[in-house]
């Protein structure tokens, strides 16, 4: 009998001080945990799966100063989006490739608490792992946090990541 593989999502997102294709603080924090305190060595009994979440900007102009003159406009700015979520998903990839892990990477677009937890109903993985910034209360109010929701509402056990305190910017909302 075949022994069972551990199916393992972890929910990734480009660094806010970087932009694409670096992975946030907490997203590589996530990964390596995941990899160091998991997987160790025991590669071939998980499969990581990588969800990317990009959201929508609402108003189009993604707080830059642009000026849209064509629906065609629009269409570049959503494949550069795309390619640039591909390259920060490439990322994880390589590094599971290089260590002889098992995954699969994909991209989805919404609020990334919503879809993170209909990926999890969907997909049935056994953990989820998800990075924290550790915000202060005040913070949270006002931010709000992924991993919290997620930990109250998707359908498996779901592990929550700190960032390591001298890995911490000057603002914990940076990331």
């Amino acid at each position: 009998m075949a022994e069972e593989v551990t199916r393992v999502m972890v929910a990734v997102n480009e660094s806010s001080m970087k932009g694409y294709p670096h992975p946030s603080i907490s997203s590589k924090g996530a990964f390596e945990w995941t990899i160091n305190k998991i997987v160790r060595n025991n590669v071939s009994a998980f499969n990581l799966l990588f969800l990317h979440v990009q959201v929508p900007d609402e108003d189009g102009f993604n707080d830059m100063d642009s000026i849209y003159a064509s629906p065609d406009d629009f269409k570049n700015m959503n494949q550069r989006d795309r390619i640039r979520g591909v390259h920060l998903l490439e990322y994880f990839v390589n590094r599971c490739h290089e260590i002889g892990v098992v995954c699969q990477a994909w991209i989805m677009k919404g609020d990334p608490k919503e879809v993170i937890c209909h990926e999890v109903k969907r997909l049935r993985p056994d953990l989820l792992v998800v990075g924290s910034r550790g915000l202060g209360p005040f913070q949270k109010v006002f931010v709000g946090t992924v991993s919290e929701f997620c930990w109250k509402h998707a359908e498996c056990p779901v592990i929550s990541i700190k960032r390591k305190p001298d890995e911490t910017p000057q603002d914990p909302v940076d990331d």
